[in-house]
Protein backbone atom coordinates (compact mmCIF):
# COMPACT_ATOMS: atom_id res chain seq x y z
CA UNK A 1 0.00 0.00 0.00
CA UNK A 2 1.39 3.52 -0.34
CA UNK A 3 -0.71 6.26 1.23
CA UNK A 4 -1.03 9.72 -0.74
CA UNK A 5 -2.58 12.32 1.72
CA UNK A 6 -2.96 14.83 -1.61
CA UNK A 7 -5.53 13.13 -3.16
CA UNK A 8 -9.15 12.24 -2.79
CA UNK A 9 -9.57 8.56 -4.11
CA UNK A 10 -8.11 5.90 -3.18
CA UNK A 11 -7.43 2.67 -6.31
CA UNK A 12 -7.80 -1.06 -4.88
CA UNK A 13 -6.11 -3.76 -7.30
CA UNK A 14 -6.35 -7.05 -6.96
CA UNK A 15 -3.26 -9.06 -8.97
CA UNK A 16 -3.27 -12.29 -9.74
CA UNK A 17 0.22 -13.67 -11.17
CA UNK A 18 -1.91 -15.32 -13.90
CA UNK A 19 -1.83 -14.27 -17.86
CA UNK A 20 -1.68 -15.40 -21.51
CA UNK A 21 1.89 -17.33 -21.05
CA UNK A 22 0.44 -19.94 -18.36
CA UNK A 23 -2.23 -21.34 -20.62
CA UNK A 24 -1.44 -24.27 -22.66
CA UNK A 25 -2.41 -23.79 -26.72
CA UNK A 26 -5.77 -25.40 -26.54
CA UNK A 27 -6.50 -23.04 -23.23
CA UNK A 28 -5.56 -19.82 -24.85
CA UNK A 29 -7.79 -17.03 -24.51
CA UNK A 30 -9.13 -18.19 -20.74
CA UNK A 31 -7.44 -15.94 -18.61
CA UNK A 32 -9.05 -13.12 -21.12
CA UNK A 33 -11.98 -14.76 -21.31
CA UNK A 34 -12.04 -14.76 -16.91
CA UNK A 35 -11.40 -11.28 -16.89
CA UNK A 36 -14.64 -10.53 -18.64
CA UNK A 37 -16.84 -12.83 -16.52
CA UNK A 38 -15.81 -11.65 -12.66
CA UNK A 39 -17.89 -8.36 -14.00
CA UNK A 40 -21.24 -10.64 -14.92
CA UNK A 41 -22.91 -11.47 -11.77
CA UNK A 42 -22.67 -12.98 -8.30
CA UNK A 43 -24.17 -14.70 -5.64
CA UNK A 44 -25.40 -10.97 -4.91
CA UNK A 45 -25.57 -9.07 -7.86
CA UNK A 46 -26.23 -9.30 -11.41
CA UNK A 47 -23.71 -7.51 -13.85
CA UNK A 48 -26.20 -4.54 -14.15
CA UNK A 49 -25.91 -4.37 -10.02
CA UNK A 50 -22.52 -4.23 -9.87
CA UNK A 51 -21.88 -1.23 -12.65
CA UNK A 52 -24.83 0.68 -11.12
CA UNK A 53 -23.23 0.18 -7.85
CA UNK A 54 -19.57 1.87 -8.73
CA UNK A 55 -21.62 4.07 -10.73
CA UNK A 56 -23.48 5.57 -7.98
CA UNK A 57 -20.35 6.14 -6.01
CA UNK A 58 -18.84 8.11 -8.82
CA UNK A 59 -15.85 5.45 -9.12
CA UNK A 60 -14.52 2.97 -12.30
CA UNK A 61 -13.94 -0.38 -12.16
CA UNK A 62 -12.49 -2.44 -14.79
CA UNK A 63 -9.57 -5.25 -15.35
CA UNK A 64 -6.79 -5.93 -17.81
CA UNK A 65 -5.51 -9.21 -19.09
CA UNK A 66 -1.45 -9.34 -19.68
CA UNK A 67 1.37 -12.01 -20.26
CA UNK A 68 2.23 -12.50 -17.12
CA UNK A 69 -0.60 -11.20 -14.77
CA UNK A 70 -4.34 -9.96 -14.75
CA UNK A 71 -5.70 -6.92 -12.59
CA UNK A 72 -9.18 -6.06 -11.00
CA UNK A 73 -9.34 -2.63 -10.01
CA UNK A 74 -11.54 0.08 -8.86
CA UNK A 75 -11.07 3.66 -7.95
CA UNK A 76 -13.19 5.44 -6.02
CA UNK A 77 -13.39 8.80 -3.33
CA UNK A 78 -11.73 7.63 0.01
CA UNK A 79 -14.93 7.75 1.63
CA UNK A 80 -16.15 4.59 -0.19
CA UNK A 81 -12.91 2.87 0.40
CA UNK A 82 -14.58 -0.52 2.26
CA UNK A 83 -17.65 -0.81 -0.58
CA UNK A 84 -14.56 -0.87 -2.78
CA UNK A 85 -13.25 -4.16 -1.19
CA UNK A 86 -16.26 -5.55 -0.64
CA UNK A 87 -17.44 -5.35 -4.61
CA UNK A 88 -13.65 -6.60 -5.43
CA UNK A 89 -14.25 -9.41 -3.20
CA UNK A 90 -17.52 -10.25 -4.17
CA UNK A 91 -17.08 -10.98 -7.82
CA UNK A 92 -13.52 -12.87 -7.12
CA UNK A 93 -15.12 -15.26 -4.71
CA UNK A 94 -18.79 -15.29 -5.42
CA UNK A 95 -18.95 -15.19 -9.54
CA UNK A 96 -21.10 -17.37 -10.73
CA UNK A 97 -19.86 -18.01 -14.11
CA UNK A 98 -23.54 -18.14 -15.62
CA UNK A 99 -24.02 -20.40 -18.54
CA UNK A 100 -25.93 -17.72 -20.29
CA UNK A 101 -23.54 -14.88 -19.42
CA UNK A 102 -21.23 -17.11 -20.62
CA UNK A 103 -22.58 -17.39 -24.40
CA UNK A 104 -23.47 -13.58 -24.43
CA UNK A 105 -19.82 -12.93 -23.30
CA UNK A 106 -18.32 -15.15 -26.15
CA UNK A 107 -19.77 -12.66 -28.84
CA UNK A 108 -18.14 -9.92 -27.18
CA UNK A 109 -14.70 -11.50 -26.96
CA UNK A 110 -15.08 -12.26 -30.90
CA UNK A 111 -15.81 -8.80 -31.26
CA UNK A 112 -12.84 -7.25 -29.64
CA UNK A 113 -10.90 -10.19 -31.21
CA UNK A 114 -11.67 -9.17 -34.73
CA UNK A 115 -11.46 -5.57 -33.59
CA UNK A 116 -8.01 -6.07 -33.00
CA UNK A 117 -7.41 -8.09 -36.29
CA UNK A 118 -9.33 -5.08 -37.77
CA UNK A 119 -6.96 -2.32 -36.75
CA UNK A 120 -3.75 -3.35 -38.25
CA UNK A 121 -0.96 -0.77 -36.27
CA UNK A 122 -1.96 -3.03 -33.27
CA UNK A 123 -2.85 -6.42 -34.82
CA UNK A 124 0.95 -6.22 -35.77
CA UNK A 125 2.46 -6.49 -32.42
CA UNK A 126 0.10 -9.20 -31.58
CA UNK A 127 1.92 -11.11 -34.98
CA UNK A 128 4.84 -9.47 -33.37
CA UNK A 129 5.19 -11.66 -30.51
CA UNK A 130 3.97 -14.72 -32.72
CA UNK A 131 6.94 -14.83 -34.79
CA UNK A 132 9.34 -13.95 -32.23
CA UNK A 133 8.53 -16.91 -29.58
CA UNK A 134 6.83 -19.10 -31.97
CA UNK A 135 4.35 -21.50 -30.48
CA UNK A 136 5.29 -20.70 -27.47
CA UNK A 137 2.50 -19.32 -24.84
CA UNK A 138 3.80 -16.09 -24.33
CA UNK A 139 3.88 -15.47 -27.98
CA UNK A 140 0.27 -16.38 -28.00
CA UNK A 141 -2.64 -13.24 -28.57
CA UNK A 142 -3.54 -12.31 -24.87
CA UNK A 143 -7.80 -12.41 -25.91
CA UNK A 144 -7.09 -15.96 -27.39
CA UNK A 145 -7.66 -17.09 -30.92
CA UNK A 146 -11.64 -16.83 -32.79
CA UNK A 147 -11.28 -20.64 -32.64
CA UNK A 148 -10.88 -21.48 -28.87
CA UNK A 149 -12.99 -18.61 -27.83
CA UNK A 150 -15.87 -20.62 -30.16
CA UNK A 151 -15.61 -23.75 -28.47
CA UNK A 152 -14.68 -22.71 -24.71
CA UNK A 153 -17.24 -24.09 -22.12
CA UNK A 154 -18.07 -23.34 -18.62
CA UNK A 155 -16.16 -26.35 -17.50
CA UNK A 156 -13.11 -25.35 -18.93
CA UNK A 157 -13.62 -21.55 -17.89
CA UNK A 158 -14.43 -22.95 -13.91
CA UNK A 159 -11.61 -25.76 -14.04
CA UNK A 160 -8.88 -22.81 -15.07
CA UNK A 161 -10.28 -20.96 -13.23
CA UNK A 162 -9.83 -23.10 -9.60
CA UNK A 163 -6.63 -24.29 -10.65
CA UNK A 164 -4.57 -20.93 -11.13
CA UNK A 165 -6.69 -17.97 -8.86
CA UNK A 166 -5.24 -19.08 -6.02
CA UNK A 167 -3.18 -17.47 -2.81
CA UNK A 168 0.06 -18.11 -3.81
CA UNK A 169 -0.97 -16.31 -6.66
CA UNK A 170 -2.81 -13.57 -5.36
CA UNK A 171 -1.27 -9.84 -4.09
CA UNK A 172 -3.45 -6.59 -3.10
CA UNK A 173 -2.24 -3.36 -3.85
CA UNK A 174 -3.90 0.07 -2.32
CA UNK A 175 -2.98 3.61 -3.14
CA UNK A 176 -4.47 6.81 -2.50
CA UNK A 177 -5.57 8.59 0.91
CA UNK A 178 -5.90 6.05 2.91
CA UNK A 179 -4.82 4.63 6.98
CA UNK A 180 -2.57 1.87 6.79
CA UNK A 181 -4.25 0.38 9.62
CA UNK A 182 -7.71 0.59 7.95
CA UNK A 183 -6.66 -1.02 5.07
CA UNK A 184 -4.94 -4.10 6.51
CA UNK A 185 -8.53 -4.56 8.69
CA UNK A 186 -10.62 -4.22 5.55
CA UNK A 187 -8.07 -7.01 3.78
CA UNK A 188 -8.25 -8.83 5.97
CA UNK A 189 -12.38 -8.78 6.05
CA UNK A 190 -12.83 -9.36 2.86
CA UNK A 191 -9.81 -11.20 1.20
CA UNK A 192 -8.73 -13.37 3.84
CA UNK A 193 -10.40 -16.68 3.09
CA UNK A 194 -10.12 -20.61 3.17
CA UNK A 195 -10.45 -19.67 -0.60
CA UNK A 196 -7.53 -18.30 -0.74
CA UNK A 197 -5.39 -21.96 -0.33
CA UNK A 198 -1.65 -22.21 -1.44
CA UNK A 199 -1.12 -23.62 -4.52
CA UNK A 200 2.73 -24.19 -6.28
CA UNK A 201 3.86 -21.24 -8.30
CA UNK A 202 4.31 -21.75 -11.72
CA UNK A 203 7.32 -20.23 -13.31
CA UNK A 204 7.71 -20.80 -16.83
CA UNK A 205 11.25 -21.59 -18.66
CA UNK A 206 12.75 -18.87 -19.94
CA UNK A 207 12.14 -18.55 -23.86
CA UNK A 208 14.32 -18.34 -27.17
CA UNK A 209 13.63 -15.50 -29.46
CA UNK A 210 13.72 -16.55 -33.34
CA UNK A 211 14.88 -14.73 -36.06
CA UNK A 212 13.36 -14.72 -39.10
CA UNK A 213 11.10 -13.20 -41.61
CA UNK A 214 7.32 -13.44 -41.69
CA UNK A 215 5.00 -12.10 -44.54
CA UNK A 216 1.58 -11.68 -43.34
CA UNK A 217 -0.15 -11.14 -46.56
CA UNK A 218 -3.64 -8.49 -46.14
CA UNK A 219 -5.18 -6.08 -48.98
CA UNK A 220 -4.13 -2.56 -47.03
CA UNK A 221 -2.81 0.91 -48.17
CA UNK A 222 -0.15 0.70 -46.33
CA UNK A 223 2.51 -1.89 -45.03
CA UNK A 224 3.08 -2.38 -41.45
CA UNK A 225 6.39 -3.53 -40.03
CA UNK A 226 7.78 -4.58 -36.58
CA UNK A 227 11.01 -5.71 -36.36
CA UNK A 228 13.04 -6.41 -33.18
CA UNK A 229 14.38 -8.94 -31.39
CA UNK A 230 15.37 -10.26 -27.79
CA UNK A 231 16.25 -8.24 -24.84
CA UNK A 232 16.76 -8.48 -21.48
CA UNK A 233 13.98 -9.34 -18.40
CA UNK A 234 12.36 -7.78 -16.18
CA UNK A 235 14.89 -7.81 -13.20
CA UNK A 236 17.57 -7.37 -15.22
CA UNK A 237 19.90 -4.17 -14.58
CA UNK A 238 20.74 -3.92 -18.47
CA UNK A 239 17.06 -2.63 -18.50
CA UNK A 240 17.84 0.72 -17.56
CA UNK A 241 20.45 1.17 -20.69
CA UNK A 242 18.22 -0.76 -23.04
CA UNK A 243 15.48 1.47 -22.50
CA UNK A 244 17.44 4.83 -22.21
CA UNK A 245 18.75 3.17 -26.05
CA UNK A 246 15.58 3.15 -27.10
CA UNK A 247 14.69 6.46 -25.83
CA UNK A 248 17.62 7.82 -27.94
CA UNK A 249 16.38 5.48 -31.71
CA UNK A 250 12.37 5.88 -31.64
CA UNK A 251 11.69 7.43 -28.20
CA UNK A 252 9.73 10.90 -29.21
CA UNK A 253 9.33 13.50 -31.63
CA UNK A 254 13.30 14.15 -31.45
CA UNK A 255 14.64 11.18 -31.87
CA UNK A 256 17.18 9.76 -34.30
CA UNK A 257 14.37 7.54 -36.10
CA UNK A 258 11.47 10.07 -36.00
CA UNK A 259 13.79 13.13 -37.02
CA UNK A 260 15.98 10.65 -39.99
CA UNK A 261 12.49 8.85 -41.76
CA UNK A 262 9.53 11.24 -40.69
CA UNK A 263 11.11 14.81 -40.39
CA UNK A 264 14.26 15.13 -42.91
CA UNK A 265 12.29 11.92 -45.59
CA UNK A 266 8.61 12.31 -45.05
CA UNK A 267 8.30 8.78 -45.04
CA UNK A 268 6.14 7.80 -42.39
CA UNK A 269 3.54 9.41 -40.44
CA UNK A 270 4.73 7.37 -37.13
CA UNK A 271 7.71 5.65 -36.39
CA UNK A 272 8.80 4.53 -33.05
CA UNK A 273 11.01 2.29 -31.05
CA UNK A 274 9.77 0.19 -27.94
CA UNK A 275 11.12 -2.11 -24.92
CA UNK A 276 8.97 -4.86 -23.10
CA UNK A 277 10.28 -6.79 -20.24
CA UNK A 278 9.00 -9.77 -18.76
CA UNK A 279 9.44 -12.48 -16.05
CA UNK A 280 12.76 -13.97 -17.81
CA UNK A 281 12.65 -12.36 -21.54
CA UNK A 282 12.17 -8.98 -22.96
CA UNK A 283 11.87 -7.37 -26.36
CA UNK A 284 13.55 -4.28 -28.30
CA UNK A 285 11.95 -3.92 -31.63
CA UNK A 286 11.25 -0.90 -34.19
CA UNK A 287 7.64 -0.40 -35.51
CA UNK A 288 6.10 1.91 -38.61
CA UNK A 289 3.94 1.68 -41.60
CA UNK A 290 4.35 3.61 -45.38
CA UNK A 291 3.70 2.24 -48.82
CA UNK A 292 4.91 -0.64 -49.50
CA UNK A 293 7.48 1.13 -52.02
CA UNK A 294 9.24 2.54 -49.10
CA UNK A 295 10.28 -0.12 -47.19
CA UNK A 296 13.82 -0.84 -48.43
CA UNK A 297 14.41 2.64 -48.13
CA UNK A 298 13.26 2.55 -44.27
CA UNK A 299 14.73 -0.50 -43.58
CA UNK A 300 17.88 0.91 -44.97
CA UNK A 301 17.83 3.60 -42.37
CA UNK A 302 17.18 2.27 -39.50
CA UNK A 303 19.71 -0.43 -39.84
CA UNK A 304 22.01 2.52 -40.54
CA UNK A 305 21.16 4.02 -37.36
CA UNK A 306 21.25 1.28 -35.47
CA UNK A 307 24.96 0.07 -36.84
CA UNK A 308 25.90 4.04 -36.00
CA UNK A 309 24.99 3.76 -32.51
CA UNK A 310 26.76 0.74 -31.80
CA UNK A 311 29.87 1.81 -33.47
CA UNK A 312 30.10 5.40 -32.23
CA UNK A 313 27.61 5.11 -29.17
CA UNK A 314 26.10 8.33 -27.97
CA UNK A 315 27.28 11.67 -27.05
CA UNK A 316 27.47 13.14 -23.34
CA UNK A 317 24.80 15.20 -24.00
CA UNK A 318 22.47 13.37 -25.79
CA UNK A 319 22.74 10.46 -22.71
CA UNK A 320 22.16 13.74 -20.38
CA UNK A 321 18.79 14.43 -22.36
CA UNK A 322 17.65 11.06 -22.41
CA UNK A 323 17.63 10.72 -19.18
CA UNK A 324 16.09 13.80 -18.14
CA UNK A 325 13.53 12.34 -20.47
CA UNK A 326 13.32 9.11 -18.75
CA UNK A 327 13.14 10.81 -15.24
CA UNK A 328 10.55 13.01 -16.80
CA UNK A 329 8.24 10.05 -18.13
CA UNK A 330 8.32 8.36 -15.11
CA UNK A 331 7.36 10.91 -12.61
CA UNK A 332 4.82 12.22 -14.81
CA UNK A 333 3.89 8.86 -15.39
CA UNK A 334 2.94 8.16 -11.67
CA UNK A 335 0.85 11.23 -10.49
CA UNK A 336 -2.34 9.28 -10.35
CA UNK A 337 -3.44 6.56 -8.03
CA UNK A 338 -3.77 3.84 -10.56
CA UNK A 339 -0.52 4.35 -11.80
CA UNK A 340 0.78 3.74 -8.29
CA UNK A 341 -0.68 1.30 -7.87
CA UNK A 342 0.21 -0.69 -10.65
CA UNK A 343 3.77 0.17 -9.48
CA UNK A 344 2.96 -1.46 -6.31
CA UNK A 345 1.58 -4.88 -7.87
CA UNK A 346 4.28 -5.11 -10.01
CA UNK A 347 7.36 -4.10 -7.85
CA UNK A 348 5.90 -7.06 -5.40
CA UNK A 349 5.04 -10.03 -8.62
CA UNK A 350 8.72 -8.98 -10.35
CA UNK A 351 10.98 -8.40 -6.88
CA UNK A 352 8.98 -9.43 -4.26
CA UNK A 353 9.38 -5.97 -2.67
CA UNK A 354 8.48 -2.31 -3.14
CA UNK A 355 11.00 -0.07 -5.13
CA UNK A 356 11.25 3.22 -4.29
CA UNK A 357 11.14 6.16 -7.05
CA UNK A 358 14.06 7.66 -5.78
CA UNK A 359 15.91 4.21 -6.49
CA UNK A 360 14.63 3.84 -10.08
CA UNK A 361 15.79 7.38 -10.65
CA UNK A 362 19.14 7.48 -9.19
CA UNK A 363 19.73 3.91 -11.69
CA UNK A 364 18.65 5.96 -14.34
CA UNK A 365 21.30 8.57 -13.26
CA UNK A 366 23.77 5.71 -13.09
CA UNK A 367 23.68 4.92 -17.07
CA UNK A 368 26.74 5.49 -18.74
CA UNK A 369 27.96 5.33 -22.25
CA UNK A 370 29.55 2.27 -21.55
CA UNK A 371 26.30 0.76 -20.58
CA UNK A 372 24.88 2.04 -24.03
CA UNK A 373 27.61 0.74 -25.70
CA UNK A 374 27.12 -3.03 -24.25
CA UNK A 375 23.38 -3.48 -24.65
CA UNK A 376 23.30 -2.28 -28.07
CA UNK A 377 26.38 -4.85 -29.10
CA UNK A 378 23.77 -7.97 -26.99
CA UNK A 379 20.30 -7.05 -28.26
CA UNK A 380 20.55 -4.42 -30.96
CA UNK A 381 21.83 -6.34 -33.81
CA UNK A 382 19.70 -6.25 -37.06
CA UNK A 383 21.15 -9.94 -38.18
CA UNK A 384 19.14 -11.43 -35.34
CA UNK A 385 16.01 -9.47 -35.53
CA UNK A 386 12.86 -11.37 -36.39
CA UNK A 387 11.25 -9.12 -39.25
CA UNK A 388 7.05 -9.37 -38.84
CA UNK A 389 5.26 -7.66 -42.14
CA UNK A 390 1.52 -7.14 -42.26
CA UNK A 391 -0.22 -5.87 -45.57
CA UNK A 392 0.61 -6.26 -48.90
CA UNK A 393 3.86 -8.70 -50.30
CA UNK A 394 7.44 -7.14 -50.60
CA UNK A 395 9.14 -8.90 -53.14
CA UNK A 396 12.64 -6.99 -52.24
CA UNK A 397 15.07 -8.97 -50.37
CA UNK A 398 16.66 -6.83 -47.30
CA UNK A 399 20.34 -5.73 -47.58
CA UNK A 400 21.77 -4.90 -44.70
CA UNK A 401 25.11 -4.80 -46.11
CA UNK A 402 24.36 -1.91 -47.78
CA UNK A 403 23.31 0.32 -45.23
Amino acid sequence: MEPLKEVPSVCIGLWVCTGSRDEAPEENGLTHYIEHMLFKGTKKRTALEIAKEIDRLGGVMNAFTGREYTCFYTKVLSSHVEKGFEILSDIFFHSLFDSENIERERGVILQEIRMIQDTPDEYIHDLFYQDLWGKNPLGSPIPGTIENVERFTREDIVHYFRRHYLGSRVILAVAGKIEPGEIISLGERYFGSESFAPNHFYDPLPVPALPGTHQHLRDLEQLHVCWGGAGCSRTDNQRYPLYALSTYLGGGMSSRLFQEVREKRGLVYSIYSFTNFFRHEGTFAVAWSAEKDRFGEIVQIVSREIKRVRKEGITPGDLSEIKEQMKGNLLLSLEGTNSRMNKLATDEIYFGHFVPIEEVVARVDAITSEDIAAVAERYVDPDQFCLTLLGPKVEEKIDLERS
